[in-house]
């Protein structure tokens, strides 16, 4: 009864607080994503598993309805299309394996939500103004702060009196690998180490961003405080791929950032202290083993899963949208009928949505690669830098991993932040030529939901007129 209050309570508090606006939607629904691998370990049923589900269902239930400005929908056409059609082909499959003899309709839903449920947060980062940002930054910032708190904790006392050992368990108790195998990898209150490690650096946008818009001093201080405290997080949590991911952000911004006066400074000293304690310490060392080329080679190896391709030609059409390694939960895993694990992210759309799904995949992130969006010269440039950095390395990072589309909430911030920087660019000139012969209409002939969709010429600075 208690975790079905979970599910309940979470689709009631997103509904309510995507009623107030979008940006109070985000924020509790990534209030629950931080708590809910701590509480799933806790209390672990079917309830449960459906708790942050439901979060988002309440949030798109408003949010996703909500007609745009005109100006929105020229900027977010291109993402429109995109998130049609990555959304649209596995759909299809849905309905095609359903109907075939043989599958778990229960399963194929699991395996839908894995490859489509999260992907409409593209659509809501891109909806995400300065103002938005800014605030989202600074609660995340205090999240953050609180979440390594209580990693540094585990770190002390041990991860044993917060998760019991269970199904759910599992991946946190295989994870004792750090420093020769006598000490697990922390999770803090995330379901593994990675979901904790991962979220933390797709924080990093925002908190950069907003502490190089800010010039106010608490606020400036509890950024830098933030940022100071997700680095250390991501190494207590020992995730070698998130490490990697947060230096090679950390470098883009450093050499390509923008800040104002003196904060540079602040920044290099943040960096300082944070070499300074990772340094000392051999516990947050463990990207230190990326140093071994033989162990690197045989875990690439392995994660590149060198069979797929004879796989994908017996499966050209996929194996079912659980069938290549979308994560299952263990009370539906006797439904599955072929299943085929892969360590690779492309491997299991591959294998899950066929040929036409990794293609469609491949471009957009093709698409994504190829957006500049540090060409928009703001204050939020530093942010903007590190959002298409974290973007960009987390697709090409799930070369050798899996969960890059089911993370809770990591997915989801990956989502919002790759909207984000993937919208700040200047619509196309088809667009702009609709936005404009709408513009030209007499007010009489324009439909009325389209009445008040702002000034009657398009302005003469920012994304639409760059």
């Amino acid at each position: 009864m208690t975790t079905a209050l979970f599910v309940a309570g979470a689709f009631i508090l997103c509904l309510m607080t995507a009623s107030r606006g979008l940006r109070q939607g985000l924020l509790s629904l990534i209030a629950i994503g931080y708590v809910y691998g701590i509480l799933r370990a806790n209390f672990p049923d079917m309830w449960t598993y459906l708790m942050f589900d439901a979060g988002v269902i309440g949030l798109f239930a408003v949010q996703l309805m909500r007609p745009l400005p005109l100006e929105q929908r020229g900027r977010l056409a291109d993402l429109r299309m995109w998130l049609g059609v990555l959304v649209g082909w596995p759909t299809l499959l849905f309905v095609l394996f359903i109907l075939s003899p043989g599958t778990t309709p229960l399963v194929e839903l699991v395996g839908l939500r894995g490859n489509v449920f999260l992907l409409p947060f593209l659509l809501l980062g891109a909806r995400l103004e300065s103002d938005d940002l800014m605030w989202l930054g600074e609660r995340v910032a205090v999240f953050n702060i609180a979440v390594v708190g209580f990693a540094v904790v585990q770190y002390f006392v041990g991860i044993e009196m917060f998760f019991p050992v269970n199904e759910v368990t599992e991946i946190i108790y295989k994870s004792r690998d750090v420093v020769n195998r006598s000490a697990y990898r922390i999770p803090s209150s995330f379901s593994s180490a990675h979901a904790f490690s991962g979220t933390l650096v797709m924080t990093l946008p925002w908190l950069v961003g907003a502490w190089s818009a800010t010039r106010r001093g608490f606020r400036s201080n509890l950024l830098a405080g933030s940022i100071l405290a997700t680095l250390l997080g991501i190494f207590i949590a020992a995730a070698r791929l998130h490490m990697v991911t947060a230096a090679l952000i950390i470098l883009a911004v450093t050499l390509f950032g923008s800040f104002a006066r003196g904060q540079r400074m602040k920044w290099v000293m943040v960096l300082g202290v944070v070499a300074y304690v990772v340094a000392g310490n051999a516990r947050l060392q463990r990207f230190t083993t990326l140093g071994d080329t033989e162990y690197v080679s045989t875990r690439i190896g392995g994660s590149v899963n060198e069979g797929v391709f004879e796989l994908v030609g017996q499966y050209p059409l996929g194996n079912g949208l659980a069938g290549g390694g979308t994560s299952v939960p263990y009370f539906l895993r006797q439904g599955l009928a072929e299943p085929i694990g892969m360590e690779n992210e492309y491997a299991r759309i591959a294998l899950e949505q066929g040929i036409p799904g990794i293609m469609l995949w491949l471009l957009f992130v093709a698409w994504v690669v190829t957006r500049r969006p540090w060409r928009v010269r703001d204050e939020w440039r530093s942010g903007r830098i590190a959002g298409w950095a974290g973007s960009v390395i987390s697709f090409a990072t799930g070369a050798i991993g899996t969960g890059l589309l089911t993370s809770v909430p990591h997915t989801v911030l990956l989502m919002l932040v790759t909207g984000w920087v993937t919208t700040t660019m200047r619509p196309s000139r088809l667009t702009m030529e609709v936005l404009s012969r709408r513009r030209e209409r007499p007010e009489s002939r324009v439909r009325p939901r389209l009445t008040a969709a702002s000034p009657q010429t398009l302005p003469e600075s920012g994304p639409l007129a760059d």
